[in-house]
């Protein structure tokens, strides 16, 4: 069928080389049956020097190859991204206490991951074998191919003239220090490469979602361990042993004119992180959602909205404010198997309108929502939403004191029901790449972590750089400064532990927000599917979902609908090793066998619209259905497993 533009929602990833065409079915394996991969593209926006100093800026010019800049024109675009991993290198996640647990005196509990490698994490030893880091990549112009973030492509840049130099870069990656490897999914050789599309707009892509081991003493690979919680240290998520290929760090670019001149462009952060296998259902909490309420309460981004406390004078937009939080509230039922009564409710809740009385909604004004100001409320679970886990010491999710003071002048009848966003182009696509990113859950979560929430990670001057909000805070990268045989890399920003100056904690470089994930982050996706809650002072047996709109748990397949009939719900990882009589395990790999993620993870079906699966069936708009599964059900009878609807309860509690 042909795809409706007038029926698809839209939603990240889009197709290459447009715009905002959402993808569809036809757009997620190549013809060999491989996951592609999703790439970050940069832009370039020119603002106003008045209009930069405030939020929402407005209207924005986006420079390409050709445009005019100061009545010049822009004859070439040199970018450079420089990308690394540290994870190895970095301390054990805590799951009580997350951004809380590097504040005192808490930071008597820092320990770091790969004890054996010494305790210092800014050894020289520790950064030459712990730290992925294949130094910058420098590349200009139009429709460039890739240059690859590998060992044998040369490490270049471009320096403040607009020439790209190449380096002798101290390279660092697993083989150089642990060969042989056990390499379960093929070797970590590289981080990803840079393109650059027609435009001169620059296109990152990441690695290939690998890991690998070294061997122990014993001839054996390390294992990937398991065991209870204890102490809040989860150990699956931060193995001792193992490398993967995940990464973040600074993009910069730099114009060059038809007179000669060079202007530089504010930096921007590219992060390579797990894909989301539903990426048109979005999560309650988004990404954008922690950082937007940091930024809204703790550095004045909006005093129209909160100074010295919420101002209450202040009217949100009903489109833009509080119908995203219903939306995505009602897209979940999709990708979890809630019972029918539950279903209907998700599915009110989704129909509600601005127009509508908040009182005579399904929500009964908030009766229903969690309340973030009140403490309590984060054991409580039903009836309030969101019915997911929460975070640090929290047992459920809560939507932010933002979102929740919008939430709440709906309630009161204060907000607008509609009208063209404030945001230019380029603060949209800032926010629609956070908001498909989930927040709130973060433990550690999938994409970034609890530091979103750390103010010393941001650049707070930006009403007096006009850099504009959210620019991550970085270190200035001399290059002339590499000293052959010395890692460049140093340890980094760790939140609250001061830097140089001993003023704040230390700028970051190359790998230092994909550090505080999961090691390898396979483990924790396969982990994260339904758990106990956590804390669980009740020791109660009944399962909640983690990351439900990431890391689909229980799917409706598309080959299964018949007309508008679905067909029975699947678990979205199935197949041999996946079942257990315990449904508490039921859905993921058992811990002595989760080795088999890291192989099979690219197996996954994504959850698409309807209206974006292309085929001989027209399938409902309405509906939210896996399409590209590679797994099948050997152990099943044809008609599939038979999923139970919520409440279901594991054999006993999660320690």
């Amino acid at each position: 069928m042909n795809v409706s533009a007038t029926t698809t929602t839209g939603g990240l990833p889009i197709r290459p080389g447009t715009e905002s065409d959402t993808i569809d079915s036809n757009d997620l394996r190549d013809n060999k049956g491989a996951l592609k991969r999703q790439a970050a593209r940069f832009r370039i926006f020119q603002y106003e020097r008045a209009q930069a100093a405030a939020y929402p800026s407005g209207p924005a010019t986006e420079i390409k190859l050709g445009s005019i800049v100061d009545g010049k024109r822009v004859v070439d675009i040199i970018w450079t991204a420089h990308i690394a991993n540290k994870k190895a290198n970095s301390y054990v996640f805590n799951g009580d206490l997350g951004l809380a647990l590097y504040e005192k005196p808490n930071a008597s509990q820092l320990t770091v991951r790969n004890p054996s490698e010494g305790s210092d994490l800014g050894s020289t030893n520790r950064l030459k074998r712990l730290v992925i880091d294949p130094g910058p990549r420098a590349v200009r112009g139009a429709d460039e191919a890739s240059v690859n973030f590998d060992q044998q492509t040369p490490a270049s840049y471009c320096d403040a003239s607009g020439h790209i130099k190449t380096l002798n870069y101290p390279k660092s990656f697993p083989d150089d220090s642990f060969a042989p490897l056990y390499t379960p999914n093929g070797k970590i050789e590289s981080l990803g490469s840079l393109q650059t599309d027609h435009d001169g707009r620059l296109i990152v892509l990441g690695g290939y979602g690998r890991a690998c081991a070294w061997y122990q003493s014993d001839g054996k690979p390390y294992p990937i361990a398991s065991g209870p919680i204890a102490n809040g240290v989860i150990a699956d998520l931060n193995e001792s042993g193992w490398f993967d290929d995940s990464a973040d760090g600074p993009v910069s670019a730099v114009l060059l004119l038809d007179d000669g001149s060079v202007q530089t462009v504010q930096a921007a952060w590219v992060v390579v992180a797990p894909p989301s296998f539903a990426p048109q259902i979005l999560n309650v909490v988004s990404l954008w959602d922690d950082v937007y309420d940091t930024w809204v309460r703790k550095l004045g981004l909006c005093p129209q909205i909160f100074q010295n406390g919420f101002q209450e004078s202040y009217e949100p937009c009903f489109e833009a404010d509080i119908y995203p939080i219903l939306r995505a509230t009602a897209l979940q039922r999709w990708n979890t198997n809630l019972p029918q009564l539950a279903i209907d409710a998700h599915d009110a809740v989704g129909d509600i309108k601005a127009s509508d009385d908040p009182a005579e909604t399904i929500l009964a004004g908030l009766a229903y929502v969690r309340d973030p100001n009140n403490p309590q409320q984060f054991s409580n679970g039903p009836p309030f939403m969101p019915l997911a886990i929460g975070d640090a010491g929290k047992s459920f999710l809560a939507v932010t004191l933002t979102q929740y003071f919008f939430l709440k002048q709906w309630n009161r009848r204060r907000y607008r029901e509609a009208g063209a966003t404030q945001l230019g182009f380029g603060e949209l696509l800032d926010k629609v790449a956070l908001a498909n990113c989930m927040g709130g859950a973060f433990g550690p979560g999938l994409e970034l972590t609890f530091v979103v929430r750390d103010l010393e990670l941001y650049c707070s001057d930006w009403r007096e750089t006009g850099a504009g909000p959210f620019r991550i805070r970085a270190r200035h990268l001399d290059y002339g400064a590499i000293q052959p045989g010395r890692p460049f890399l140093t340890v980094g920003y760790v939140p609250f532990h001061p830097g140089p100056g001993g003023i704040s904690a230390a700028p970051l470089e190359p790998g230092d927000l994909s550090k505080f994930m999961s090691l390898p982050w396979h483990t924790d996706f396969n982990a994260c599917a339904t758990h106990n809650t956590d804390p669980n002072p009740a020791r109660s047996t009944t399962l909640y979902w983690a990351w439900p709109a990431q890391r689909p748990m229980q799917i409706h397949r598309a080959r299964d609908v018949r007309g508008d009939v679905l067909g029975l719900q699947r678990y979205a990882v199935r197949g041999k090793g996946t079942y257990s009589p315990d449904l508490g395990l039921v859905g993921r790999y058992p811990y002595e066998d989760t080795v088999n993620i890291i192989v099979s993870w690219t197996k996954m079906g994504t959850v698409l619209q309807g209206s974006a699966i292309a085929g001989s069936t027209v399938y409902n708009p309405l509906q939210y259905l896996e399409i590209a599964s590679q797994f099948d059900d050997p152990e099943m009878p044809p008609e599939g497993p038979v999923i139970k609807p919520w409440p279901m309860n594991s054999n006993t509690p999660d320690e």
